[in-house]
């Protein structure tokens, strides 16, 4: 059985997370411990137990710990079930699209339907048009086809968002992301909850009057203006679409933050990761790392974040593949499986 340090590196959730998908899909039980031990709110919380509770599900594995604050557990996964349809609920504004992440290698090529309830836009995790706009379109070039449906949006603190995968699907194999390729163009999605609509389209208005005082290529930033969510809350997304990959960056609207300054923000994170000549921008350096791994990938991060790190050292536990990291900002990563 494999044994994890719960506290090692970046010490948060994502080795948690990483370790479940690992060990549903190579059949390897672990043993994790001091889960969060640093956070000023040791243990599982709502969010990770959720991700737990839906490996343990899709896998029919046998659990130990798998309670609310519990700081150690043990996962013993079967086989990973190919076809029906579930529901997650988070209970809380707990991000979604974490859970997405820990699950969607597991729903490839299978029959299988997921309806994910918490958080699709909150703070410290991907939102929901991240993943839409800049994480699904970097998957489809690497074989991996998602349809992915926004149901609700749930800001935090109320959550009440609810996404739906209905079928993941390719033949993913070995790629090479060395080469950004030209500039096509910009794309957006800035949105508001169960706020006035102007707030949106101030949002976008900024982000684009910065982006076209620094980039000379078009820019389209939709609006989801939604009216009856049960939470409030704004934001934007951002990517910049090349002929090879996307970059994509994010801000979110809180409380005496203006219109203004949230779209700013997600346009000055974009261009910084453009300029870092990079093949996947901060977020995608760590998130990617997972299928370059599985399939013998290889890419140039923006920034190699503590979390980008630690995921390489739970991915070799799990893994037998040859993992090599060079420089930071940028950093270049290569995944071979060893023979």
């Amino acid at each position: 059985m494999i044994e994890i340090d719960g506290s090692f590196g970046e010490g948060g959730g994502q080795i948690l997370r990483t370790s479940l998908t690992l060990s549903a899909l190579t059949k390897k039980p672990f043993k994790i411990y001091k889960i969060r031990a640093n956070r000023p709110n040791p243990g599982l919380q709502r969010q990770h137990l959720t991700a737990l509770e839906a490996v343990k599900i899709l896998t029919n594995a046998k659990v130990k710990g798998d309670k609310l604050g519990s700081t150690e557990v043990i996962f013993e996964p079967q086989n990973i079930i190919e076809e029906g349809e579930f529901m997650f609920d988070v209970g809380t504004a707990g991000s979604v699209t974490l859970i997405l992440q820990t699950i969607l290698p597991l729903l490839l090529n299978r029959k299988v339907k997921v309806t994910i309830r918490g958080g699709t836009d909150v703070p410290k995790s991907p939102s929901i048009d991240y993943i839409r706009l800049t994480f699904l379109p970097l998957l489809e070039k690497i074989g991996i086809k998602v349809s992915l449906d926004l149901i609700k949006r749930g800001h935090y603190p109320e959550g009440g968002g609810e996404i739906r995968v209905s079928q993941v699907v390719g033949n993913p194999s070995r790629f090479s992301l060395l080469q950004t390729g030209k500039l096509i163009k910009i794309k957006g999605i800035s949105h508001v909850s169960s706020l006035p609509s102007h707030i949106a389209e101030r949002q976008a208005k900024s982000a684009k009057e910065y982006l076209q005082s620094k980039l000379n290529v078009p820019i389209d930033i939709d609006l989801d203006i939604r009216e009856k969510e049960i939470s409030k809350g704004s934001g934007i997304t951002l990517t910049a679409i090349y002929e090879n990959t996307y970059l994509g960056s994010d801000s979110l609207g809180e409380k005496g933050k203006r219109a203004e300054t949230v779209g700013e923000e997600a346009a000055k994170l974009l261009f910084e990761e453009i300029k870092s000549n990079a093949t996947v921008d901060k977020h995608m350096g760590d998130m990617l790392m997972l299928y370059a791994s599985l399939f013998s990938g290889e890419y140039i991060g923006s920034i190699l974040t503590m979390h980008a790190k630690t995921n390489a050292e739970i991915i070799k536990k799990f893994l037998n593949v040859e993992i090599e990291i060079k420089g930071e900002k940028p950093f270049f990563f290569k995944a071979r499986k060893e023979l």
